[in-house]
């Protein structure tokens, strides 16, 4: 999404006061981010197993309390 002229005009003048305020950092700053930017982060395969994992074992668990049964169909134990 490009961004509209108010905003370009806008962080030009934001850049322009840091050069300002501060030349050094703004030289150390300058030198990063030559490559494109972008927000959406691709997933790998290797990254979703754990969440794969956690599905599973939740599914085996909600399983296991419906076979179990409500409390009431077990039998009342005394202990003392």
């Amino acid at each position: 999404m490009a961004l509209s002229a108010r905003d370009q005009s806008v962080l030009e003048a934001i850049a322009g006061q840091l050069r300002a305020d501060d030349p050094a950092f703004a030289r150390r700053f300058s030198e990063h981010g030559d490559g494109e930017v972008t927000s959406e982060r691709i997933v790998s395969s290797r990254e979703l197993w754990p969440v794969a994992l956690i599905v599973v074992c939740l599914a085996v668990f909600a399983a296991a309390m419906i076979v179990a049964g409500s409390p009431e169909s077990l039998p009342h134990v005394v202990t003392r």
